[in-house]
């Protein structure tokens, strides 16, 4: 592996999570690539240090620095632990050999999740992919990277572990708007800040149906079908605010980069649910117009330089890391995750090499609520499988319901995969 630096500071989307994450707020989402046959942990604890040697980027712990925290080469090996089935939970560095990523398997499931300092989905799908075919080729299998794999005697380079933010600074003034607030969905919260989560098992080929019918892509469908279900099971005569999904977005898809650090921008859809008798066409074509206006490449960098302009205020930069600490958390607690309703991201599509295909039934996806949006979804496809993954902090399932009410109206079947006894 070609010489990196030992030492690199947070990117700067990165540096807020140390200092707000917590018990109820963890700033963790997971990965699970599930096996046809049952996992060998021997083989996939082995495979598990090669491949994480071979990550510079996941190879770190986080440590506190004079002026803000940074991250330095860690020496130790990751920990494999058995899924005990509770999703997400607060990383506890030192209880996990100071890595920022904890690495599980049950049965034919293995599950990376990643504290999000640490990486975006892209960055994480890289590794886990990695993971998985190191462990498949220690178990003989002799599979060829195709060029889609970074394999552990694959060199690594500086760009992968590159801060993409910084590069897209500029100084020209930026227009800010006011931010509207939101609605919240409520509800009973489960103890001991558990996450329940549901699977949704559809067919990719009969998904693409369905959308190209409304002429819109998968993520407006679910978008639409999202707002619609709040509707259905809102149950008020009168929504004071804006029901406000929120859609990360990757912007390698704009940019030329191999950065497996985080790389990702959003918008969001803004939509009044207080109108009368919607139908999902109706819906659909709101959220196709709002996301055109909104997926502006222009506007999510002029976010991205917003938040670099914080990082790079002079005294900002000149105060000690424990009174940024108190200043930050303060004004995340005012602010926080108050400005969405609901989140629901899309890693899309999953390519690995040919022959590691014929080992691998599905990938699974799941993102963590907070106190302030308690739901929230994510999706990822493979082959004919596409995996959507409802996560709740509160009990009430009227949401979910609506939702797979909406999808069975437009003869689309699954299946339902969960961890929890209050499903529909």
């Amino acid at each position: 592996m070609a010489k990196l630096q030992k030492y690199y500071d947070l990117d700067n989307a990165a540096k807020i999570f140390p200092v707000v994450a917590n018990e109820s707020r963890t700033y963790m989402f997971r990965i699970s690539v599930v096996f046809k046959e049952e996992i060998n942990r021997e083989v996939l604890v082995e495979a598990l240090v090669k491949t994480t040697k071979r990550f510079r980027h996941m190879n770190v712990r986080l440590r506190r620095g004079l002026f803000w925290h940074f991250y330095e080469e860690n020496k130790k090996n990751p920990i494999l632990y058995e899924d005990t089935g509770y999703v997400n939970e607060f990383l506890y560095f030192r209880e996990n050999n100071d890595f920022l990523f904890r690495t599980m398997y049950y049965k034919q499931r293995l599950t990376v999740e990643y504290f999000h300092a640490l990486t975006d989905g892209k960055g994480a799908l890289e590794f886990i992919n990695s993971l998985a075919f190191e462990y498949l080729n220690l178990l003989g299998k002799e599979i060829e990277p195709e060029g889609l794999i970074k394999t552990i005697d694959s060199l690594g380079n500086y760009q992968e572990i590159e801060d993409q933010f910084k590069k897209l600074y500029h100084k020209k003034k930026i227009k800010k708007a006011k931010e509207p607030k939101a609605h919240h969905l409520k509800g009973t919260n489960y103890a001991n800040n558990y996450n329940a989560v549901m699977h949704l098992y559809l067919s990719v080929e009969k998904m693409k149906a369905v959308v190209k019918a409304y002429n819109c892509t998968v993520t407006e469908f679910f978008a639409a079908s999202l707002i619609l279900a709040a509707k259905r099971s809102g149950g008020l005569d009168k929504y004071k605010h804006l029901f406000r999904l929120f859609i990360p977005v990757n912007m390698r898809q704009y940019f030329p980069s191999v950065t497996m650090r985080n790389f990702i921008s959003y918008f969001r859809i803004n939509y009044d649910l207080n109108q009368n008798d919607l139908k999902l066409e109706q819906v659909i074509t709101d959220v196709k117009r709002m996301m055109k206006e909104e997926l502006n490449v222009e506007r999510m960098i002029d976010q991205i330089v917003e938040n670099v302009k914080i990082e790079k205020n002079f005294l900002l930069r000149a105060v000690p890391l424990p009174v940024k600490v108190v200043a930050m958390r303060s004004a995340y607690g005012i602010v926080g995750e108050a400005l969405n309703s609901y989140v629901i991201s899309n890693l899309g599509k999953v390519t690995i090499p040919k022959k590691m295909e014929s080992f691998i039934s599905h990938y699974q996806f799941i993102i963590t609520p907070s106190n302030d949006t308690p739901k929230v979804a994510a999706v990822i496809s493979y082959q004919d499988t596409l995996c959507i993954s409802f996560i709740s902090k509160i009990v009430e399932r009227e949401f979910e319901q609506a939702f797979v009410k909406i999808l069975s109206e437009n003869g689309l079947s699954m299946q339902i995969e969960a961890n929890n006894w209050e499903v529909l």
